[in-house]
């Protein structure tokens, strides 16, 4: 589940990332902290993606199963969509 803009803002309130954004536009300043983290989240989920993958490829080499490996190129290719 992710999380929404109004729990993004208040997590980098509790840090004090906020304070950062003193004496700028606060709508511009909300706008990069909710762009940022919605770019780590993609990264997450590419690494989760890819880790998946992997471990596909691992049971195929042990198992010998064509469709294990398909699997991991079909992993693959839903972070290419996203």
């Amino acid at each position: 589940m992710s999380m929404t803009d109004e729990e993004i803002l208040a997590a980098a309130d509790a840090c004090g990332m906020m304070l950062f954004g003193l004496g700028c536009d606060k709508a511009k300043f909300e706008f990069c902290i909710l762009a940022f983290a919605k770019f780590v989240s993609k990264i997450e989920r590419f690494k989760e993606r890819e880790d998946c993958a992997k471990v596909c490829e691992q049971e195929q080499e042990y198992w010998g199963w064509d469709k294990v490996f398909d699997a991991a190129k079909l992993i693959r290719a839903r972070g290419e969509q996203a």
